[in-house]
């Protein structure tokens, strides 16, 4: 009996210390994701601050301001969604959608920017839509991700797979890439 509260115990202390880890690692990844646009902010910002009121570089160097503000926004809005998630306060409306259709529209708002990247979209979809219960503006920010993160993340000139199937009573998305 005290064998199994000494087990029980250190499983608990190791599940603890792999979870104060994890947190560590989140808030060094999350520290890091808000400090390039902010940096780039911070010095776009004192470049605009160094031209004369006329210079033909102002309104490039807005743009990079306007882009990166924009980008750091959503980095906090997803922190703020991931912390509401981890607490269980998130709200989900689920509704009935079309998989197919939601990753097909995912991708078109991709298009240029694989293209830029020279990436190729190999897409694999069903010829009937799979419809699925889910919360749409979730869904699609996990979509949204996963997308931007092959854009960012996949090696110049390589395939993107996209590949929305039926498996076992549900419906599976699957999305690979070559990582540079």
């Amino acid at each position: 009996y005290l064998n199994g509260i000494r087990d029980g115990m250190r499983n608990a202390v190791e599940e603890r210390m792999q979870s104060e880890r994890m947190k560590t690692e989140l808030i060094t990844n999350v520290s890091h994701d808000i400090k390039t646009p902010l940096t780039s902010i911070i010095n776009y910002a004192d470049l605009i601050g160094k031209e004369p009121p006329n210079s033909e570089k102002i309104p490039e160097y807005a743009a990079v301001l306007t882009r990166q503000s924009e980008r750091l926004k959503r980095l906090i809005e997803d922190l703020v969604e991931a912390s509401k998630a981890s607490t269980g306060s998130l709200s989900v409306h689920l509704d009935r959608l079309g998989m197919v259709q939601l990753v097909q529209q995912a991708l078109g708002e991709f298009e240029e920017k694989f293209a830029q990247s020279r990436l190729t979209v190999v897409p694999a979809f069903p010829e009937e839509e799979c419809s699925i219960l889910a919360d749409g503006r979730h869904l699609w920010r996990v979509i949204d991700n996963l997308l931007s993160n092959c854009n960012k993340y996949a090696l110049e000139g390589t395939r993107i797979y996209v590949e929305v199937c039926r498996w076992e009573g549900k419906v599976v998305l699957s999305i690979k890439n070559i990582s540079r």
